[in-house]
C-alpha cells in the first residue's frame, strides 16, 4: 500500500529529527527519490516545518518546532488509528 502525503512528510521530519540530515540521508532514511525528496523538502521549508543550514559544504536540514509539534500529533494520531488500515467496516 502506498504511503499518504502526510505519512511521507512525517517520515521525512523523522529523518531530519535530532541532528539534522542531508538531502541524501533523508533520500535513504524516507525512502524516496530525489526529485520527490526535493519537492517535499522546498515544501516544508516554505511551511516552516524544516530549516535550511550549511555546515561547511554539506546542507543540513533540520525540525523547527513547529516540525516536532506536527510529528508529536501524528504518532498521537497513528497510534490511535494505526490499525485503520485493517479496519473491514467499511
Amino acid at each position: 500500500m502506498r504511503r499518504s502525503r502526510v505519512e511521507i512528510i512525517a517520515d521525512i521530519l523523522e529523518s531530519a529529527n535530532g541532528k539534522g540530515a542531508t538531502k541524501t540521508q533523508i533520500v535513504y532514511r524516507a525512502n524516496l527519490n530525489f526529485k520527490l525528496a526535493t519537492n517535499y523538502i522546498r515544501y516544508l521549508l516554505r511551511k516552516g516545518y524544516l530549516i535550511e543550514a550549511i555546515e561547511g559544504n554539506r546542507r543540513i536540514y533540520r525540525v523547527t518546532d513547529k516540525g516536532r509539534t506536527f510529528l508529536r500529533s501524528f504518532s498521537t494520531i497513528y497510534r490511535e488509528l494505526g490499525d485503520f488500515d485493517s479496519f473491514d467496516g467499511f
